[in-house]
């Protein structure tokens, strides 16, 4: 959608006339018009006298437009199981790597099995993540510490700092993981 598209739905949305907006900004409901039908380009002091008046923020009018909802049924997530690892991995937002929904961010449902770890070696990944465990025991060797998590318990870790999950108990790990930026 247009800069001046955008404009128009948002002024007619707030029930504005082109006047009531001219008005409001200071320049002639034959400026706005001729934006809003995609005339002219508005000048940056234009459109932020426009946004202010439309009380939302510049960047609506400079973004593409996206979809704005994503429903991802439990039974649909995308599942990732790497090579030698007791760790599963459910996306429960789309995966970075899917151009057109643009994440900023990945949520994981993940489920660690009893007795084992996520990995051989550390991870380590260009993004911070934090983990929630909802249920069962969990450490969690973070560079040279370790830490154990109970349920409810959780870590916040930082870019490129080395870490992996170890389970200690019988009974299999679950948890939440948010990663941002994508890393998948």
């Amino acid at each position: 959608m247009s800069i001046g598209a955008k404009i128009r739905e948002i002024r007619q949305k707030e029930k504005l006339t082109l006047n009531e907006l001219a008005e409001e900004t200071g320049l002639t409901a034959s400026y706005i018009s001729q934006v809003e039908r995609g005339l002219i380009e508005p000048s940056i002091s234009s459109l932020r006298r426009i946004a202010a008046a439309l009380c939302v923020p510049l960047y609506v009018f400079l973004t593409e437009e996206q979809e704005q909802h994503v429903l991802i049924r439990a039974n649909e997530r995308r599942k990732l199981e790497l090579p030698h690892s007791n760790i599963t991995y459910e996306f429960v937002t789309p995966m970075g790597a899917d151009k057109k929904v643009k994440s900023k961010m990945e949520i994981i449902y993940l489920r660690l099995k009893g007795k084992s770890w996520s990995s051989d070696k550390p991870f380590v990944h260009p993004a911070d993540e934090c983990i929630f465990l909802i249920e069962g025991v969990m450490e969690v060797e973070l560079g040279t510490e370790k830490y154990t998590l109970y349920e409810g318990d959780s870590i916040y870790i930082q870019e490129n700092i080395p870490h992996r999950f170890y389970n200690p108990s019988d009974k299999m790990a679950i948890g939440i993981s948010v990663i941002s930026p994508c890393i998948y």
